[in-house]
């Protein structure tokens, strides 16, 4: 861990949890996928307010109680406190949890609270403000393992693999063979970002818990999709969904809804599904795409999710890379259709590695955020169909149109948190 960031840890206390949250969800963060590719000022430091002599500087050991919070009653009733945030964390109230844990945490400063803030955190869509509060629970509370997996995990959904990678491997050298660290390392190194087994088990539980529409038993994972500027569309690769049965739409917030396929949609050609949604899901804001398409090599994030027979809920993966060259792919589509030439649809190889192998179908970005195109996996090497192409066939929903040649690039960590509500999960039941 890098001395500023212990330096700067070692300033927090629970009396000022609240303020301190909000602070570092400000002032730290982790280094960039490419921090050639991202300004100076939105790069991630590691560094903490109070390490410039800013805030109050009560200084805790770890698992240290104040005197008054080690009372038989106070005792009961941080636990009742941290019972009440599990139990709104699985009813899907992300701030109700927080509130909960958060009032846990004036009483004693311990990492397990402090993971079941994160949690509430990343539940509620705030993947700037956890992993900036994850790098101080992994910083401070040096003996508890679990809150450097926790920091791990998320550094590498968000597409920080070497600072990860180090991350990780801290916790492997103070405690090698616990279970948490065995897992994680093996989903690392097979690609697999779907929590299981005890990545599941609380407090550190690596992912969402699933609310709203209830899936079936034995509903799977079977890719990813992409929710449209309306909230109440998405896009979901063909070759993945049933020709009967049902079919689930899932975001990075564990919030799930039934869907099926729109009746309107009757144009065949790009390999994609549109899927109606029972209930809208929450969008990010504006979704914004370019006037026109990217270019080869131009830098891009795509999203996705492992395809989880179990079906649960999970965080997506994050990677960057380059757009790569276009290809030319026979469309079964009618010559003049929309975003085909003639009776060939132009794709691009889509440049991004993203881990393991699927038939993707989460969006893929801009350095400014816009969206750019999908991604769709293949025998040989993943493809992008361009937003071109997808605006052309599927018209207004799909979002405004932006003539920036060169727009503001975002922070990886902020372009993550929008995709959490973008990229889905595709989850089908039995026929």
């Amino acid at each position: 861990m890098a001395p500023g960031l212990l330096a700067a840890a070692g300033a927090w206390c629970a009396p000022a949890m609240s303020q301190a949250v909000s602070q570092a969800a400000s002032q730290v963060t982790g280094p960039t996928v490419n921090q050639a590719l991202v300004p100076t000022e939105s790069r991630h430091e590691h560094e903490h307010e109070h390490a410039r002599g800013h805030g109050p500087d009560h200084r805790h050991e770890p698992g240290h109680d104040h005197d008054a919070g080690s009372t038989p009653q106070a005792l009961a009733e941080r636990q009742r406190l941290l019972e009440e945030g599990e139990s709104r964390l699985r009813a899907g109230d992300a701030e109700g949890a927080r509130q909960a844990f958060e009032q846990a945490a004036l009483q004693a400063h311990e990492a397990h609270i402090e993971l079941g803030i994160l949690r509430a955190q990343m539940q509620a869509g705030n993947y700037r403000q956890a992993l900036a509060f994850a790098a101080h629970t992994a910083g401070v509370h040096l003996d508890e393992v679990q809150g450097r997996v926790f920091y791990a995990w998320l550094l590498n959904l968000g597409g920080q693999e070497a600072i990860a990678a180090q991350t990780l491997a801290q916790a492997e050298a103070t405690a090698p063979g616990h279970p948490m660290v065995q897992a994680v390392r093996r989903g690392v190194q097979s690609g697999r970002y779907a929590a299981e087994g005890v990545l599941l088990s609380t407090p550190a539980r690596l992912a969402p818990f699933a609310s709203g529409a209830v899936v079936a038993r034995g509903a799977r994972v079977v890719s990813s999709a992409l929710l449209l500027a309306d909230g109440r569309h998405a896009l979901a690769p063909q070759s993945v969904l049933p020709a009967s049965g049902s079919i689930w739409l899932r975001n990075g917030l564990g919030q799930t809804v039934a869907a099926e396929p729109d009746p309107q949609d009757a144009t065949p050609g790009l390999g994609l599904v549109l899927l109606k949604l029972a209930e809208p899901l929450p969008t990010p804001g504006a979704m914004v795409v370019p006037l026109r398409d990217a270019f080869a090599g131009s830098p891009a994030y795509a999203l996705d999710y492992t395809p989880d027979a179990a079906g649960e809920a999970a965080w997506p993966v994050m990677r960057l890379g380059f757009l790569g060259a276009p290809i030319a792919v026979a469309s079964a589509g009618p010559a003049g259709s929309a975003g085909l030439v003639g009776s060939v649809m132009s794709l691009r190889r889509l440049g991004v590695a993203l881990p393991g192998h699927g038939p993707r179908g989460g969006p893929v970005y801009d350095q400014g955020g816009r969206l750019v195109g999908l991604a769709l996996g293949g025998e040989a090497a993943d493809s992008l169909i361009p937003a071109g192409a997808l605006r052309g066939r599927f018209g207004e929903r799909f979002g405004q149109q932006d003539s920036t040649p060169r727009p503001v690039p975002l922070a990886p960590d902020e372009l993550y948190e929008q995709a959490m509500k973008t990229s889905l999960q595709v989850l089908v039941g039995a026929p």
